[in-house]
């Protein structure tokens, strides 16, 4: 019986050893990806993840603006759905009414250059089109 008992240990030790060894170190592992990752072409994610993501996905404790338009329900949409949200968007980018003032108060480096508008603004046309089939 004693030989049996260390036999188990042995086991058991070795297969400890085995995992310590041959597990994962974390350089190997890809990070859970949150659902807004690369929604868009990666010029409009990046304008996108700075002015918008802070409001408008489930990381955000804002539910109004997750009601108006949540990043992260995007991939659920249809995509006549898509379509409406692309045009709010758009409508709202224009105006100069997204982001808000009061938001942009606190975060100016969050606001959107003429050029950053034009970019999303065309993109949405193009995208939007491709979306109702034209």
């Amino acid at each position: 019986m004693n030989k049996s008992i260390t036999s188990v240990f042995l086991l058991l030790l070795a297969a400890l050893a085995f995992m310590a060894f041959a597990a994962p170190t974390g350089k190997d592992i890809n990070p859970p990806q949150d659902k807004t990752a690369a929604l868009f072409p990666e010029d409009i994610q990046k304008i996108m993840e700075t002015s918008c993501y802070d409001c408008h996905t489930d990381a955000s404790t804002g539910e109004k603006a997750k009601m108006k338009l949540n990043f992260s329900k995007w991939s659920e949409m249809t995509s006549a759905k898509k379509v409406g949200k692309l045009e709010g968007i758009s409508e709202v980018i224009t105006s100069g009414d997204m982001p808000p003032a009061k938001y942009l108060a606190k975060f100016p480096d969050k606001a959107l250059t003429t050029e950053q508008k034009e970019q999303v603004t065309k993109w949405i046309a193009e995208e939007s089109s491709k979306l109702m089939g034209e």
